[in-house]
């Protein structure tokens, strides 16, 4: 029974260790040592997948696609831009096949990298219950969230390209000539109004090649989730063929 006059202590203790957001490397390595234990035989209860987790691994595809879109709205419209000779690559107007690539490699490449790397390094653990949920959990948040993105970038370039008149180019030069007068003559000032009426058509085309590669580039962790709960499952037939457990 508690004493008169004594004050109640705080209902959790203050000590106790709060919930961070988990960066890419740590969710990975934390899945890769939940997957060690199931493999090994030990079954590892659903119930050690608790909210404060399963937010956290959400919030992994939920940054890992935010930082694709940044990177996509701008560099997109670029690397189409340079495979149809508006914008110079390496010092050269006129790419090669290589550079054009390079380029478009360029422009989606946060996304492709990202996709690959958790594909690769989160397939070989796609085993087990516990296992399979913390991988679809960062799996199906990336799928959400691309689906967000397709819709951003589709009404961002289109908004782009109707703002990109002729006649909206030649205003805001009539509005900033006086500030770029000194160091642009009225020849570079022309052709950089030129560039951003052609870049209009630019925005269509990147719009439909933020969706085909974001579709595909989603495809490869899924194609290693398969192949690896396989490897996974036959991995542990061996353990408990020949070590026992």
């Amino acid at each position: 029974m508690m004493e008169r006059g004594a004050r109640p202590g705080p209902l959790f203790s203050e000590g106790s260790p709060r919930s961070q957001p988990r960066s890419l490397i740590t969710a990975i390595s934390e899945i890769q040592e939940l997957a060690i234990v199931e493999k090994m035989g030990r079954s590892l209860p659903e119930q050690i997948m608790l909210l404060d987790r399963s937010f956290a691994y959400a919030e992994v595809g939920v940054y890992g696609v935010a930082l694709d879109a940044l990177f996509s709205v701008i560099g997109i419209p670029l690397s189409i831009a340079v495979c149809w000779n508006l914008m110079p690559i390496f010092g050269s107007w006129t790419p090669g096949l290589f550079d054009k690539c390079i380029a478009l490699f360029i422009g989606v490449g946060y996304g492709v990298v990202f996709n690959v790397m958790i594909g690769r390094t989160l397939g070989g653990c796609y085993y087990g219950k516990v296992c399979k949920r913390s991988i679809d959990l960062i799996y199906e948040t990336m799928i959400y969230c691309n689906v967000f993105k397709i819709l951003i970038l589709f009404l961002a370039f289109h908004g782009i390209r109707n703002v990109l008149t002729p006649e909206f180019a030649h205003n805001i030069f009539d509005t900033l000539w006086p500030a770029f007068r000194p160091f642009m003559s009225t020849d570079s000032a022309v052709v950089f109004q030129d560039w951003m009426v052609n870049m209009r058509e630019v925005m269509i085309v990147s719009s439909w090649w933020a969706l085909a590669t974001t579709l595909l580039s989603l495809l490869v962790p899924y194609f290693y989730f398969q192949r690896g709960e396989k490897r996974a499952a036959e991995e542990h037939r061996l353990n408990v063929l020949y070590d026992g457990y």
